[in-house]
């Protein structure tokens, strides 16, 4: 019976041995697995290493995607310094800029009427040189400064009698391949058409009035486009004592078709056309002398145009030109800043926004602001003045859309106006100022 009873033990007891094995071996196969699976996972992180590494050695596509897609956020300039700093480039690239310093001829001067407000230029004539007409808003006409070469000019009579002529614009208005004369003229609320005729001469005036119901509109600054793709011209002025702009579409035979007015802020002044969201439709931005801002308007592709959006500027903003600034095929906006000494420069998004400022101290008063490559490295350079003075100040582009610290050129004082070109066809961007100070013109020769 006890050897009996001693099998019934045993029995048991091979089961749990039996179990036991059973048990190690699980135990076994899960720590395999582990083991596999902990591998697999350190091998893909190498994987991702290796791949990450070979995409940032071939960076340069997305470096330029991502700067113009997204250079106007502090965001995307962190990244992009980040990027750089990855493929061993420095985040502050020593760049060579040529003609640095610049080099301009000392200026010559033409005697004005008074109180030269406004230049614009053109060719007028039937040489190649380009021409300048200038209007004096105290003594309500216009002169016209003929180019003849080696960068001087033959000063004509002057023409016409109409109350204060504040600026001037010069355009092929009628396509006829001779450049005409247009001016808002705030004293008669009316845009003045002079039509060129050629050998030297010019329509009498086209009257083209800015408001209604007498209102006093006070026109100021004009610019010339054709905004709904008809092949006919239209011009937006802005009419700063009525806080809005009037357009006047589709010029033919001595007459536009029809006008329409948009809000804008208060005491407008200055208004820059460009195509700000590359839709190949112009839009247009407005300075807003007493709200601080500047009003942006986008093209809903019929010519008309979509309710304004604003952007802070400076204290007081005056004189605006646009331009790509940092080669992105976007057009950025530049504005002068009568009541902070300052310019500022507004960054296009690609869409059409505005969201980054740069500013550019530069003193005093300033009014007109210009943009031309002066150093004819492919990027755009601003040239300023303050009023205060008898300087313009010049920022040469860093070759980047930021610019280097001011260089200034003598003048005679008080400048009101700025226009570029090249007046000498050496092939060099010169600089054209009216003078206050001494009511003249000024011709600064590039030397560059």
């Amino acid at each position: 019976m006890e050897q009996s009873s001693d099998q019934e033990i045993s029995s048991p007891s091979k089961l749990e041995i039996h179990v036991s094995k059973k048990s190690r071996f699980l135990l076994w196969i899960w720590f395999l697995m582990t083991i596999s699976i902990f591998i697999i996972i350190i091998f893909f992180i190498i994987f991702i290493r290796i791949q990450s590494v070979f995409f940032v050695l071939d960076d340069k596509p997305n470096i330029e995607t991502t700067i113009i897609s997204q250079r106007s956020t502090r965001a995307t300039r962190v990244k992009l310094m980040s990027t750089e700093m990855i493929t061993s480039k420095p985040s502050n690239i020593s760049r060579v800029i040529p003609c640095n310093p610049l080099k301009f001829s000392k200026y010559s001067s033409y005697s004005t009427g008074r109180t030269p407000w406004s230049l614009s230029s053109g060719h007028l004539d039937e040489d190649p040189y380009l021409d300048i007409v200038v209007v004096f808003r105290s003594i309500a006409t216009f002169r016209l400064y003929y180019g003849i070469g080696n960068g001087t000019f033959q000063p004509e009579k002057e023409y016409g009698n109409y109350p204060y002529p504040v600026y001037v614009a010069v355009k092929d208005i009628n396509h006829d391949n001779k450049s005409d004369i247009i001016i808002p003229f705030l004293g008669i609320e009316t845009i003045g058409i002079f039509i060129n005729r050629g050998s030297r001469s010019f329509s009498s005036i086209e009257k083209h009035y800015t408001g209604y119901y007498q209102i006093d509109y006070y026109p100021y600054w004009i610019d010339i486009s054709d905004f709904n793709h008809n092949s006919l011209l239209d011009a937006v002025v802005v009419n700063g004592h009525d806080a809005s702009v009037t357009i006047f579409y589709d010029y033919s035979n001595s007459n536009f078709t029809y006008t329409k007015i948009y809000p804008t802020g208060h005491d407008c002044i200055a208004v820059s056309i460009a195509d700000f969201d590359n839709d190949t439709y112009k839009d247009f931005a407005v300075t807003d002398y007493s709200d601080n801002t500047i009003s942006v308007y986008i093209n809903d592709k019929n010519g008309f145009f979509k309710r304004r959006k604003k952007y802070q500027a400076g204290v007081a903003p005056w004189g605006m030109t646009t331009a790509d600034l940092n080669n992105d095929q976007f057009a950025d906006i530049i504005v002068a800043n009568h009541g902070s000494s300052i310019v500022s420069v507004l960054f296009n998004d690609g869409q059409g926004h505005f969201y980054k400022r740069d500013t550019y101290y530069i003193g005093g008063r300033p009014m007109p602001v210009a943009v031309a490559d002066l150093n004819n490295d492919s990027f755009m350079d601003i040239i300023a003045s303050n009023y205060k003075d008898n300087f313009i100040y010049i920022f040469l582009n860093n070759q980047d859309g930021t610019f280097l610290p001011y260089q200034t050129f003598q003048t005679d004082p008080e400048i009101l106006a700025i226009i570029t070109g090249d007046f000498n066809l050496d092939g060099k961007i010169d600089i054209a100022v009216t003078s206050e100070g001494k009511d003249t013109l000024n011709i600064l020769l590039n030397l560059c």
